[in-house]
């Protein structure tokens, strides 16, 4: 796949992209960018062990899993992290060298109509928190909620992190010290 978004004049390496779907997950351990289209309600969860080069993102729909879900990981936020993290680990990434990130949970339509809960992005986003916290894991940037659908690149290689909103072009870094994160809208 080509690389295709704008990034507003910053240099990137154009690397090997592989998509992560709706309600699905992927580790990559070799630098690729993976990347996670139309985040509305929708969350993607990155994390990152930069000293192992280990990158992992998920595109989770819905925050827990039921008791009786047969769904494969990714659908669900709590279920996601775990398989997540247990395929970091295979990989040789370690638990203490992690960092988190989110993405998504828009209002952008209302969800009822499918099914789910008004807010259903945040309260995904509050589960991934609150898994991430009690393992320890930090959360170092996150932009959730607002009324635009995102798209959210990350080079494993690097960690570095791009985000574009639905009506732009444009890419913004998107981390630790850009003041575009945590934009409620």
């Amino acid at each position: 796949m080509s690389d295709d978004m704008y990034t507003g004049g910053a240099t990137r390496v154009t690397r090997d992209r592989r998509v992560v779907g709706v309600a699905n997950y992927d580790v990559a351990s070799d630098g690729e960018t993976l990347v996670a289209y139309g985040l509305g309600a929708c969350v993607a969860v990155g994390l990152y062990d930069e000293q192992n080069g280990i990158g992992a993102l998920a595109h989770t729909m819905l925050p827990e899993e039921p008791a009786d879900a047969t769904a494969a990981p990714g659908k669900y936020a709590d279920a996601t992290l775990r398989a997540m993290l247990q395929e970091i680990v295979e990989a040789g990434g370690a638990y203490g060298s992690l960092e988190g990130w989110l993405v998504g949970g828009a209002d952008i339509f209302p969800v009822e109509h499918f099914d789910l809960p008004q807010g259903v992005g945040e309260r995904t986003a509050s589960v991934v928190r609150d898994e991430l916290a009690a393992l320890d894991i930090p959360v170092v940037a996150e932009q959730i909620g607002g009324s635009e659908g995102r798209t959210v690149e990350f080079d494993t290689a690097t960690g570095d992190r791009y985000i574009r909103r639905a009506n732009s072009n444009k890419a913004v870094i998107f981390g630790d010290d850009n003041p575009n994160q945590n934009p409620r809208e």
